[in-house]
């Protein structure tokens, strides 16, 4: 186990990340960072429509509309006014609904994370926000949940039970903190309040198939935003979060390899957020993506018959055990959420229809007997040797007649070495906008292109919420 030098709180990293999300300018951000943020926030703008209406979005938004309050913020393509804090729990479990978020290769999911708050701190924040000022408080607090994880290499040790998911209620306090003006001081006692009232189970609620992997964004956007309320209003947060004694996290993880100075090594100089950031073009668990994308490549590019199929054997990282494991509930499904985080149930979803994507996942479909009939032909190996947690994996089909097919894939698209062109997130965000809970003009969602893209030059953000609300949202009830 690591033994740390003993700090003081007020010494903790947890103030100089404080710091950079407070005074970087958007001068300070590299133009690529820039580029990449603005695709991003457009990609979880539209994998949160198509979460409005999935899984268990529906209940969360009917129970925050009972709960009612004070109409300062709208739910995202539902549109009911509510409290901030209850507009970012309705609009965080959406981002989240369909696993098809950003996924950073060592940091972790960012953007479904801290984007659904900072919309919901918009009714809140006393001014119009610009573009520019969403950018800053949007990518710093991404960089600073991207170097908490990578510094644990939190990703790497997810099948354990800690992290992976650990920072994200410190994402989105660091970007709603920014968003909202609050002082060092303040945002450090923000990121105390949020680091409080989060614990850092990870991997059960994957394991179980629970609703707990989407609706824990409910509970992260909401503690952003009163965390950043009650910092202002003068409510403490402990401040040795990391590396503080007696009780800063990084001292109770037990691997060898956790490295704080990852926290603030040039801290405003480089930007790990945008250097392994990937958005998905598949509905499903990162750690299947490698291998669904050769799996259709293999079948595409041999116009191959799955009938013909005798075996499959899929080769990839360690991190990707999670979606073999536990075994009775990776190869034999019983629930959405389980077939979300299945190799076996995504590869043969991907071998028989050529794409993985919402309609793939029912309860019909998840029982298909020759979806089923082809995951038991499906074998999966972990080799040690493949250094980056989602790229680089291999899918070997051999058929009955004995022909072998292999394809390895070293960056499946949307990695930032294969990024997602605007075109190729239009096209996300149509098969996405299908799926909408309330339809959305196609006005609108040309506009949201517009906006995203431009994004540094709007002058008042609540355009995206514009973009993103019916005309009419008493039409429209909580379904």
């Amino acid at each position: 186990m690591n033994a740390f030098e003993p700090i003081r709180p007020e010494q903790d990293p947890a103030g100089k990340l404080a710091e950079m999300v407070v005074t970087t300018a958007f001068e300070d951000i590299p133009t690529a960072v820039v580029e990449l943020a603005k695709r991003a926030i457009l990609d979880t703008l539209a994998v949160t429509i198509a979460g409005s209406n999935w899984e268990v979005s529906p209940q969360i938004v009917r129970q925050v509309v009972e709960w009612g309050g004070a109409p300062q913020s709208p739910i995202l393509v539902h549109g009911q006014r509510v409290p901030a804090p209850l507009a970012a729990f309705a609009n965080g479990v959406m981002a989240r609904g369909i696993d098809m978020g950003d996924v950073h290769e060592t940091g972790g999911h960012v953007t479904e994370w801290n984007v659904p708050a900072m919309l919901a701190a918009l009714g809140i924040a006393g001014k119009p926000v610009t573009g520019r000022e969403f950018l800053v408080a949007y990518i710093t607090g991404g960089e600073l949940s991207v170097r908490v994880n990578t510094a644990m290499n939190g990703t790497a040790y997810a099948s354990f039970g800690v992290p992976g998911e650990y920072m994200g209620p410190l994402c989105a306090t660091a970007s709603v903190s920014r968003l909202l003006g609050l002082s060092v001081e303040e945002t450090w006692n923000a990121l105390g309040i949020a680091y409080s009232n989060h614990g850092m189970s990870e991997m059960q609620k994957y394991a179980e198939g629970t609703q707990m992997a989407r609706v824990q964004h409910s509970f992260a956007g909401e503690t952003a935003i009163k965390a950043a309320l009650l910092s202002r209003k003068g409510v403490t947060g402990p401040k040795g979060i990391f590396l503080g004694v007696p009780g800063g996290s990084f001292r109770h993880i037990g691997w060898s390899d956790v490295r704080p100075e990852v926290l603030t090594e040039d801290l405003g100089k480089r930007w790990i957020y945008a250097e392994g950031l990937s958005m998905k073009p598949y509905s499903a668990c990162k750690f299947t993506h490698s291998f669904i994308a050769g799996a259709i490549e293999i079948m595409r590019r041999n116009r191959l018959d799955y009938r013909d199929i005798a075996s499959v054997l899929c080769i990839g990282s360690e991190g990707a055990r999670m979606t073999v494991e536990p075994r009775e509930a990776k190869w034999n499904p019983k629930t959405v959420g389980e077939a979300l985080y299945s190799t076996p149930y995504t590869v043969a979803t991907a071998i028989i229809g050529g794409d993985v994507f919402l309609g793939d996942f029912t309860i019909e479909e998840v029982n298909r007997p020759d979806k089923r009939a082809l995951m038991q032909k499906i074998a999966v190996e972990f080799d040690p040797g493949i250094k980056e947690q989602f790229e680089g994996f291999t899918v070997e089909i051999t058929l009955q007649d004995g022909q072998v097919f292999r394809q390895r894939t070293p960056y499946v698209l949307g990695h930032t070495r294969n990024p997602m062109s605007w075109d190729d997130l239009g096209r996300k965000l149509s098969k996405c906008a299908a799926y909408a809970a309330v339809p959305l003009a196609e006005a609108k969602l040309n506009r949201l292109v517009e906006l995203c893209t431009d994004l540094d030059q709007v002058g008042d953000v609540s355009e995206l919420l514009n973009a993103l609300t019916p005309s009419n949202p008493d039409r429209h009830p909580a379904s």
